[in-house]
């Protein structure tokens, strides 16, 4: 009787090894204990995320998030909880960051009717949030973990009322 084998290359199989142990989320990002329950840890988890009507009048991305409650004393998850999906739409904006992370800002004038400046004050750059991900993700001006992690500070401060009450 043959016998067959595949043969794989040390740094394929140490990759091969990385993809298997990858966890089965897109993010996660540890938050503050709760205040009456500190006996948990706690994290927000990317379960995923979705951009089902691109050809509506409207175009959104839905990011659906869990709430995992880690018994701190064995280390067990207690409990996930399904927290609000966060629906970001083509008409919200993000501020735009620099490739070093940096804001992008401008300098706001206000003008009298002579033209000269009355005013002058800082303002950070906005675009439209949808359109600004797509750029960043097609240019690979940063990896989709970055972005995920940049919207996941602004739910929590969004749902920070819905986290805490578990």
């Amino acid at each position: 009787m043959s016998t067959t084998e595949l043969i794989i290359n040390t740094n394929d199989k140490e990759m091969l090894d990385a993809i298997e142990m990858t966890s089965d989320n897109w993010h996660e990002m540890a938050i503050p204990d709760h205040p009456v329950y500190p006996q948990f840890s706690r994290k927000l988890i990317v379960s995923g995320f979705s951009n089902p009507d691109m050809d509506l009048p409207e175009e959104r991305i839905y990011v659906y998030v869990t709430q995992v409650l880690t018994l701190k004393t064995s280390n067990t998850v207690h409990k996930k909880i399904r927290m609000p999906p966060w629906v970001i739409y083509e008409w919200n904006n993000e501020e735009v960051m620099r490739a070093d992370g940096t804001l992008i800002t401008g300098i706001r004038q206000v003008k009298d009717e002579e033209g000269n400046i009355i005013s002058e004050t800082p303002e950070v750059i906005k675009m439209p949030s949808i359109q600004y991900v797509r750029f960043l993700n097609k240019t690979k001006s940063v990896y989709l973990v970055d972005v995920l992690a940049r919207f996941m500070v602004q739910y929590v401060d969004n749902f920070q009322t819905e986290i805490n009450d578990i």
